[in-house]
């Protein structure tokens, strides 16, 4: 194992902090690719450029047929940067991202079955065993790269000279340097910027009955930022709901500054003190449910109880479905002794030892079955009671349902350009979402 060049760089600043060659391992490689004599690694722009443009830090919004396209072949942690005077001609490097948005790159020793005139893709590692232990090396100096500049390229010279002096660690040499314990690292897989999450959780409560039906949600925006991402500005976001014919009660977290224009809410967080916190939390009256349900029950001869329960899905609900049941428990005292008949989709089973009536669509609610589910599902099903000590007239069902998509169209966006990617997730569920028998004489 041997390495051309060991290099730092700062993302932030754009800039080389530290940058060694090792003159004897590079005119060792030279001798032997002819091809590439008279090519010298490059150094200062020529160098960061193209190294951040195939990272993905540079010009990340801007589709590059050679960096992002399908048919590339990532070989991460390793990665081919074009020479910036020819892109036909590359140069290896292996790279550990560090705190403080910091890269550890080395370029290590490869040999390269590719003539001037070539192109990536027929680009060859003939001894890939070198690339893993280059960054078996680069691990061991990972905390060496937190230090203050001046620290930094102190320490990593005092490394280079102790362990690595020609560009390869040898004998004694090579066993205590591999005996370090490794730092905590993680190599750049992904070429990414640090992430801003948003996740949208919604909950809906709804009582519905044959007198009225009542409904509200109410959701929290949680805000996570990438743990080693550091924040030097201030985050710039626009909060809207589409949904929703006006302005939601909305309460911010005490980092964030809320200014509401329309039905548009600027939101400035000035300090981001905490990597994960709720931005805030809203509440709204819904009109409009996104289920409907209806539940009948009639009491026949000799135990035998009929049930009817019909739920109604708007079109939104129906595609984005993940859950989907209806649970019917008997008033305390009662008991279903079996299921002489059901008629649904989906499946209708006791539960609680006959205390329960279940009514499970999970299976034709998920992602992939949503085409299957109408706008009107509706369950037929007759039991025989074995206990019947209280009425069944004031019964009610619980619907249990999740989806991914919020209720109240809730979306986020950055106002500004900033070094973070916006990433944003959406969850409703249903909480206390009952409907009533609907000869219920009394509604609790």
């Amino acid at each position: 194992m041997s390495l051309r060049c060991l290099f730092v760089v700062s993302i932030t600043e754009s800039k080389l902090l530290f940058y060694r060659i090792f003159p004897t391992v590079e005119k060792r490689w030279k001798n032997e690719h002819p091809n590439f004599a008279n090519l010298c690694l490059p150094n200062d722009q020529e160098l960061l450029d193209p190294l951040l443009n195939e990272l993905g830090i540079l010009n990340p919004n801007i589709f590059q047929i050679t960096r992002d396209s399908c048919q590339k072949k990532l070989q991460a942690p390793l990665f081919w940067i074009p020479f910036s005077f020819n892109p036909q001609i590359f140069w290896p490097v292996i790279v550990v991202e560090c705190h403080q948005n910091r890269l550890l790159c080395g370029v290590p020793y490869l040999d390269q079955n590719l003539q001037p005139s070539g192109n990536q893709q027929s680009m060859c590692v003939a001894r890939s065993c070198d690339v893993v232990i280059v960054l078996e090396l680069l691990s061991k100096l990972v905390h060496l790269i937190q230090l203050t500049p001046s620290k930094m390229a102190d320490q990593l010279n005092r490394t280079i000279q102790q362990w690595l002096p020609f560009g390869r660690a040898s004998g004694y040499q090579q066993l205590e340097l591999r005996s370090l314990p490794p730092a905590s690292q993680k190599t750049m897989w992904l070429r990414s910027r640090p992430k801003i999450e948003l996740q949208i959780k919604e909950e809906v409560r709804m009582i519905a009955s044959n007198l009225s039906v009542k409904a509200d949600a109410y959701g929290t925006i949680y805000l996570t930022v990438d743990p080693d991402a550091e924040c030097n500005n201030n985050i710039k976001l626009e909060l809207g709901f589409s949904k929703l014919p006006g302005i939601p009660s909305a309460l911010f977290h005490p980092s964030a500054l809320a200014q509401w224009e329309k039905a548009v809410c600027h939101i400035n967080i000035q300090q981001l003190q905490e990597k994960t916190f709720p931005l805030c939390h809203y509440s709204f009256p819904l009109e409009m449910p996104p289920i409907q349900p209806v539940l009948k029950i009639r009491i026949g001869e000799l135990g035998k109880v009929s049930i009817f329960i019909q739920l109604h899905l708007g079109a939104t609900t129906r595609n984005t479905l993940n859950r989907l049941e209806v649970r019917l428990p008997m008033p305390t005292g009662n008991r279903i002794a079996r299921i002489l008949t059901a008629t649904s989709l989906g499946l209708v089973s006791l539960i609680k030892d006959g205390t329960q009536l279940l009514w499970n669509l999970g299976a034709f609610a998920s992602s992939s079955s949503n085409a299957k589910l109408k706008d009107d599902l509706t369950l037929n099903v007759d039991v025989v009671m074995e206990k019947l000590e209280a009425s069944l007239v004031n019964t009610h069902a619980l619907i249990m349902f999740t989806s991914v998509v919020s209720v109240s169209g809730a979306h986020l966006s950055l106002l500004q350009p900033t070094e973070f990617k916006l990433v944003s997730t959406s969850e409703l569920k249903s909480s206390t979402y009952r409907v009533w028998n609907q000869d219920a004489e009394e509604i609790v």
